[in-house]
């Protein structure tokens, strides 16, 4: 039974009881041949839901960069990084002469 959790969609469930409620209103006497057919499409329909989802999901939010942009992005993170290769060897520096200090001293 756990593994029907997973098969198992609460709005799949909600439209196929609309379903069902409606076919017992309408038409009484085929809900006894429409109730097996609606579980057994329960799963495949849930499947289809979560794909639909899922698809949705991973839908980029914004479109792809142009060149010019990409370009700008690019020259940015070059200057980051020079700037960051800066301070790294003003850190190297400033430890090596905090070191001859702390020897000589």
């Amino acid at each position: 039974m756990s593994s029907l959790r997973y098969c198992l969609d609460r709005r799949v469930l909600a439209v196929l009881g609309v379903i069902a409620l409606g076919t017992a209103i309408l038409a009484p006497r085929a809900l006894g041949a429409a109730l097996p057919l609606l579980l057994l499409t329960a799963c495949p329909v849930a499947m289809v839901v979560m794909a639909v989802a899922m698809g949705r999901a991973a839908t980029p939010a914004a479109p792809p960069a142009s060149v010019d942009s990409m370009r700008a992005e690019l020259a940015e993170l070059a200057e980051r990084q020079r700037h960051i290769e800066r301070d790294l060897a003003a850190a190297e520096t400033a430890g090596v002469h905090q070191m001859r200090r702390q020897e000589g001293g």
